[in-house]
C-alpha cells in the first residue's frame, strides 16, 4: 500500500472517531433535556392530580350545601386542571411513548369536554348529581396516585372507561 493511502485511511478513522464523539455528546445532551422536560411535565401535573383526587367529594359537598356559585367555580377549576393534565400527558407520551399517557390524555379530554358542557347548562347541579358516582370512582383511582408518573396502564384504562360513562 502506498504511504498516501495509509494516511488517508488514518485520517478517515480519525474523522469517524471525532464524528462519533460529537454525535454521542449531542445524544447525551438531548437525553438531559428530555429528563428536564419530563420532570416539568410531571411537576405541573401534581396539583391537578391532587385536586381531581378530591373532585367527587368536593362536588358532592357543594351540591348538598346549595352553593351554586362555588359549584360553577369548581367546575371551571376542574376543567382547567383536566386541560393541564391533557397537555402534560401529551408531553409525557411524546417523550416516553408509554401508552398509559396516551390513554390518560384521552381521559382528560373526555373529562374536560364533560365539564365544559356541564358549565354551559342551566341544570349543571342535576347533571353533576347524576354523574357523581362516576366522578367518585375516578376520584378513588386518582387518590391512589402520588404523581402522574405513578399511573399504571390498568388505572389509565379504568379511568378512560369511567370518563366515557359521563353523560351531560
Amino acid at each position: 500500500m502506498k504511504r498516501a493511502t495509509k494516511w488517508a485511511i488514518v485520517w478517515i478513522f480519525i474523522l469517524l472517531i471525532a464524528y462519533s464523539g460529537f454525535v454521542t455528546y449531542n445524544w447525551l445532551e438531548g437525553e438531559k433535556e428530555k429528563k428536564v422536560v419530563m420532570s416539568y411535565a410531571i411537576a405541573i401535573s401534581d396539583t391537578p392530580v391532587w385536586e381531581h383526587g378530591e373532585m367527587g367529594f368536593m362536588l358532592e359537598y357543594l351540591i348538598e350545601h346549595n352553593t351554586e356559585d362555588l359549584l360553577r367555580e369548581r367546575i371551571s377549576r376542574y376543567r382547567f386542571h383536566a386541560r393541564t393534565l391533557h397537555y402534560s400527558s401529551s408531553i409525557l407520551y411524546t417523550l416516553t411513548q408509554d401508552e398509559k399517557y396516551q390513554i390518560f390524555k384521552t381521559t382528560m379530554r373526555n373529562l374536560e369536554s364533560f365539564l365544559i358542557s356541564v358549565k354551559n347548562k342551566p341544570n349543571s347541579k342535576e347533571i353533576i348529581e347524576n354523574n357523581l358516582n362516576v366522578l367518585k370512582q375516578m376520584e378513588y383511582i386518582l387518590n391512589t396516585l402520588n404523581r402522574i408518573n405513578n399511573l399504571t396502564l390498568i388505572n389509565a384504562e379504568k379511568l378512560l372507561e369511567l370518563s366515557q360513562e359521563l353523560k351531560s
